[in-house]
């Protein structure tokens, strides 16, 4: 699914009930994930740093994020919907703390799992596709990794 046209897919059924279970504990989990995530001690989840595509106001998002030589993969388990992946859209990039390292990731787009099976295998170990795939995200955003700064 390739977002250069700017479009972005409907959600499905999947989605829509992920929505429904995990959207209002995301309120209530995110300012606790965010105190782990992006470091070291907890690799399978990144920030994702952005700016509202209306507002201009900077975000932090903590998000299941893993990485391959050169870039990103960030299951869309809300769909390309949520307000985090359009600001990214919108904006052509953003920064990512992951690993205790922060990113510049340029080049966002919207694919299918079909077409990152390569991708999928070297982000991702088989406990983790495994997961995934039994919730039904079939979507991801990839980024590419332009520069790797400073440690956080």
């Amino acid at each position: 699914m390739d977002n250069s046209a700017g479009t972005i897919p409907v959600a499905d059924r999947a989605t829509i009930r992920r929505r429904a279970v995990f959207g209002p504990l995301t309120r209530v989990l995110n300012p606790i994930v965010l105190r782990l995530a992006g470091t070291a001690w907890f690799p399978m989840v990144g920030i994702l740093h952005h700016r509202g595509r209306r507002s201009g106001r900077a975000f932090a998002t903590p998000l299941a994020t893993s990485g391959f030589r050169g870039g990103f993969l960030v299951p869309l388990t809300f769909g390309a919907q949520a307000d985090w992946c359009r600001n990214v859209l919108a904006a052509g990039g953003c920064d990512i703390v992951w690993k205790g390292k922060r990113w510049t990731a340029t080049g966002p787009e919207v694919v299918d799992a079909a077409g990152v099976r390569a991708e999928l295998q070297a982000a991702m170990g088989p406990v983790m596709r495994f997961l995934i795939r039994t919730m039904g995200t079939r979507r991801f955003l990839r980024l590419r990794a332009v520069a790797s700064e400073r440690s956080r």
